[in-house]
C-alpha cells in the first residue's frame, strides 16, 4: 500500500518515523516521508521516498520553542504559520497526491483535512498527550502540577484555541477544495468520512499509564526506537576522552536555537567546571563554539544511540526523542525544558524518580545547574530507577505494535468502504488463533 507519512518537526520527531517507516517497508508497503528538506538524506538512506515541505526546520523550531506557554505559545504558532501556510499546504497536497493512506504527527486538523480531501484513511500519531486526561495538562499549558481538574480543563481550552487558529488559516483552503469549514471544538475530532480515526501514542505505558477515559481508537504502543547496532565511528579525541576516566555526563540541547544559545551553553560549561563532573557537551543546532576543558569534551553531532551507552547520566531539553533515548538507555536524567511538550517530559522524569527537579531554561544558572549535576551523578536511587526502567523499556517493540495497528486499521477501512483487499495487508494478516496457528509446517 502507498503510505505517506507526514512529520513536521525536528530530528527527535523524524527519527521515530524512520523506524516506523522501515518496519512498514519491511512488510511490503511503499512508504514516503514528508518532512523539511533538512531530513532528505536521512530518509533516503532508509530506502524510503522523500517529499519535502517548504521552510527551514531550524527557523520553525526557533519560532516555536522559546519558552512561551498557553495563549502566548499559540500566538507564536499563528505567527509562524502565517509566513508559510500557503506554500506549506501546496507542498502537502503534492506529497499526498498518490497516497492510499496518510500517517501524520499531530498538527491540528491539517493532515486530517488532507485525508478528507483525498478520501483515504488517516492514522494520527502523537509524541505527547493531546487527548484529555487527568494525569497531565495539555502540552505548553502553564501549571504542570496544579491538579486533575486543571489538567482536564487545559485540553478544552487548548482545543478551542487550536480550532480558532484553524479557522484563521485553514477555512479558506478547505472551502476552495469543496469541504465545509471546521467547527470550533473543545475536544479532538476523530471522525473522517464516516470512519473513526485511530490514534497511536509513541509513548510507553510504563512512562504514563494509559488513561481509562481514552476511547478504544487511542493506543499506546511504546517508543519507536532504532534497535540496530550503531555503526558510528567516533572522533579519536572523543574515544580517548571517554576512556580516560569515569563515565561522563552528556549535556546537550539538540534542536533548541531559541534565545541566546551562547549564554545557555556558557552556563552549562561553567556548571561543569563548578561541579567537577566529567562531561561531553553537544552544541547541537546552537551553532556556538564552546571552549573545551580538562573535564569537558565539546562535540558536534554524536548519535544518541551510540553515546548514551557510554555516559553515566544525561542532561537535555526534554524533547520526546531525546528523553526516550536517555531513559531507554537506563540513564539518570535532568531536563532543562525550553517550551512545547518538554515540561511534560520533565514532569514524568521526576515522577518516575529518574532524576532531580527540572530547571526551566529561564531559571538556569551555573550554580543551580552545578548542584543538580552533583545530585544527578551522586544519588544512587536515580541510577537504580533508571536502570530498572531502561531494562523494561528495551523489551518493548513499539514500532512493531504500531505497524500491526496501522495494518489492522487499513484493512478495516478497505472493508468498510467495500474496496478490494490490498496484497501487502493480506500478506501480513496475523494467523488465526487455535490449533491451525501453531500447527507444525509440513
Amino acid at each position: 500500500m502507498r503510505i505517506t507519512m507526514i512529520c513536521i518537526g525536528s530530528t527527535g520527531d523524524v527519527r521515530p518515523y524512520l523506524v516506523l517507516g522501515r518496519e512498514l517497508r519491511r512488510r511490503g508497503h511503499e512508504v514516503s516521508i514528508c518532512a523539511f528538506a533538512n531530513f532528505a538524506s536521512a530518509v533516503k538512506a532508509e530506502g524510503l521516498g522523500f517529499k519535502p515541505v517548504s521552510g527551514d526546520v531550524k527557523t520553525f523550531m526557533a519560532n516555536l520553542m522559546n519558552g512561551a506557554n498557553g495563549v502566548a505559545f499559540l500566538k507564536q504558532v499563528r505567527d509562524t504559520l502565517r509566513e508559510f501556510i500557503e506554500p506549506f499546504l501546496a507542498d502537502l497536497e503534492a506529497a499526498t497526491e498518490d497516497a492510499q493512506a496518510i500517517v501524520g504527527t499531530y498538527f491540528g486538523q491539517v493532515f486530517q483535512s488532507l485525508a478528507e480531501m483525498r478520501h483515504v484513511p488517516y492514522v494520527q500519531t502523537q509524541y505527547f498527550p493531546i487527548d484529555p486526561n487527568p494525569q497531565a495538562p495539555i502540552a505548553s499549558a502553564p501549571g504542570q502540577r496544579v491538579g486533575k481538574a486543571w489538567n482536564l480543563a487545559t485540553y478544552q481550552l487548548g482545543h478551542l484555541l487550536i480550532s480558532t487558529l484553524e479557522k484563521y488559516y485553514l477555512s479558506d483552503w478547505r472551502q476552495s477544495r469543496g469541504m465545509s469549514p471546521r467547527k470550533l471544538e473543545a475536544a479532538p475530532c476523530y471522525e473522517l468520512c464516516g470512519h473513526l480515526i485511530p490514534v497511536l501514542y509513541a509513548i510507553s505505558p510504563l512512562i504514563m499509564p494509559r488513561p481509562a477515559r481514552w476511547g478504544e481508537n487511542i493506543h499506546m504502543t511504546g517508543f519507536w526506537l532504532d534497535r540496530r547496532e550503531s555503526t558510528y565511528q567516533p572522533d579519536p579525541a572523543l574515544a580517548d576522552f571517554l576512556a580516560a576516566g569515569e563515565k561522563p555526563v552528556y549535556i546537550g540541547f539538540g534542536s533548541m536555537t531559541a534565545g541566546d544559545m551562547a549564554e545557555t551553553l556558557d552556563i552549562a560549561r561553567e556548571a561543569v567546571l563548578l561541579s567537577g563532573v566529567r562531561a561531553v557537551m553537544s552544541t547541537g543546532w546552537g551553532g556556538v563554539d564552546v571552549p573545551p576543558a580538562e573535564n569537558l569534551y565539546v562535540a558536534g553531532f554524536v548519535p544518541h544511540d551510540w553515546l548514551f551507552d557510554r555516559v553515566s547520566a544525561v542532561v537535555h531539553h526534554g524533547g520526546a526523542g531525546t528523553t526516550a533515548a536517555g531513559i531507554t538507555a537506563g540513564r539518570p536524567t535532568l531536563v532543562v525544558p525550553f517550551g512545547g511538550d518538554q515540561p511534560f517530559w520533565a514532569t514524568r522524569v521526576q515522577a518516575l524518580g529518574l532524576g532531580p527537579h527540572a530547571i526551566p531554561r529561564d531559571r538556569l544558572t551555573a550554580p543551580r545547574l552545578a548542584r543538580a549535576l552533583i545530585d544527578l551523578t551522586e544519588t544512587p536511587k536515580y541510577r537504580v530507577a533508571a536502570r530498572e526502567l531502561g531494562e523494561r523499556l528495551r523489551l518493548e517493540q513499539g514500532e512493531v505494535i504500531a505497524a500491526n495497528i496501522i495494518e489492522h486499521e487499513l484493512r478495516k477501512w478497505l472493508r468498510e468502504e467495500g474496496l478490494p483487499p490490498d496484497p501487502a495487508l493480506e500478506q501480513n494478516r496475523p494467523a488465526p488463533p487455535g490449533p491451525a496457528a501453531s500447527a507444525p509446517a509440513g
